[in-house]
């Protein structure tokens, strides 16, 4: 595989077009394997690298045009920023790795639960004896694990939207959980997210296997008809009794994520009995309904990682007993109408609302009558300290903010962190 990789860029004027944790992970392996190779970096924030062309600044993306590849890293906004021709030049790690790893991999995708499947699927094979990396969106970048590769070891990579987006090749096994309305702030429109997440089995084989949730809203029977791998409806096509599924994780959304993730695991020859018996000693990630514990009689839980409305939804109806909720974050223009409505009527009284989302909030609840007290702040500890004064006694404070943390966290690990962090702290 890597000399395939070395092989494929040799003689080629490369651009490193990102420098992040992948195009870090890039460099490495350029320096390392093809230390004659004519490369440079471009990115729009001023690098400082000794001996390595950079191109940086408002207009890096003009580069492009210099070179004969470009290795994207997933956090550069493309849209219609390049033509056809420049776009055409556009590879990535990602894309790379799935055209020339002859190894088993088992891709997950969805606009929410991929960590989750993703980390529950590394956990079985490891838990049943099988050789298995986890890489990807959720941790190392495919190319850090490229010399830990036996011919025996599956892949298990967590893939973004972004990292799919210019991907020439689809995973053998592709996990699409769900596909709902998010970055739209990366795309020129919500179509071109929703073609990047069905890129994991366009380039399927009638050999691959393709497992399925609820993707309808955006891609239909149809579509998927017309490619010749094997399909596998999560809904439909798995039949586990609820009963048999001892876990620690809460929620419908969570039942759903572990058939997929059953159903990949089968696929790699892992028995039923073992995948369940694995199941049971799963714990789930942080900032994913994480329970932060009680305090004055309220209970918290930080799903931090809940950019979507319909992840909000599913946190709710998985809790049962939320009476605050505190949402926002980053304005990236999504229609929060179906969230608003499901509030309506949900048994929720206090809405607490971050910046920089809280004028959008306020214009769809105020569209008609409604319940709940809507209660805006300026930050996360003033959120903090009104979810204890508003909860009632013996139910639930949820962190569920239904936005991206840019702008005021680094990520969304550290906005959990800092909601955990002042939960405990402002009690005492």
């Amino acid at each position: 595989m890597k000399q395939d990789i070395i092989d494929f860029l040799k003689d080629k004027r490369i651009l490193i077009l990102g420098y992040g944790r992948e195009g870090k992970s890039a460099l490495e392996f350029i320096q390392k394997n093809l230390p004659d190779a004519d490369y440079a970096i471009a990115d729009q924030q001023e690098l400082e690298l000794d001996g390595i062309k950079t191109i940086c600044g408002e207009n890096y993306l003009e580069a492009v045009q210099e070179y004969d590849i470009v290795i994207k890293s997933p956090g550069v906004v493309i849209k219609d920023y390049l033509d056809d021709e420049q776009k055409a030049k556009i590879t990535s790690l990602t894309d790379l790795f799935l055209r020339f790893t002859k190894n088993t991999i088992i891709g997950i995708t969805g606009t929410k639960g991929k960590s989750t499947t993703s980390s529950l699927i590394y956990h079985i094979l490891h838990n049943c004896g099988k050789d298995a990396i986890l890489v990807g969106n959720i941790g190392k970048a495919c190319f850090d694990v490229i010399d830990d590769i036996k011919s025996e070891t599956i892949i298990v990579f967590e893939m973004s939207s972004h990292q799919l987006e210019f991907i020439q090749a689809s995973p053998h096994i592709a996990i699409l959980l769900n596909i709902y309305q998010e970055h739209l702030d990366h795309y020129v429109d919500a179509e071109g997210y929703y073609n990047a997440k069905k890129n994991i089995f366009r380039h399927q084989s009638a050999e691959d296997i393709l497992i399925y949730g609820d993707i309808f809203q955006h891609a239909s029977h149809e579509e998927l008809d017309a490619y010749p791998m094997q399909k596998i409806d999560i809904y439909h096509d798995i039949n586990i009794p609820r009963e048999f599924i001892k876990t620690n994780l809460i929620g419908e959304h969570n039942y759903y994520d572990i058939l997929a993730a059953t159903a990949a695991c089968e696929a790699c020859g892992v028995a039923e009995d073992n995948i369940l018996n694995a199941v049971a000693t799963f714990h789930g990630l942080p900032h994913r309904l994480e329970y932060v514990g009680e305090f004055k009689g309220i209970k918290f839980y930080n799903d931090s990682i809940a950019t979507a409305q319909e992840a909000v939804i599913s946190a709710v109806k998985a809790i049962g007993d939320v009476d605050t909720l505190i949402l926002g974050g980053m304005d990236r223009g999504l229609d929060y109408h179906i969230l608003v409505e499901f509030l309506r009527t949900s048994s929720v009284r206090n809405i607490i609302l971050l910046p920089n989302t809280i004028e959008s909030f306020e214009r769809i609840f105020n569209e008609a009558p409604h319940s709940q007290l809507l209660v805006p702040v300026e930050n996360m500890a003033q959120a903090v300290k009104k979810s204890y004064e508003l909860t009632a006694e013996g139910h639930t404070c949820l962190l569920s903010p239904a936005a991206a943390s840019y702008g005021f966290y680094k990520n969304f690990e550290e906005r959990g962190k800092d909601f955990c962090n002042l939960v405990k702290n402002i009690v005492q």
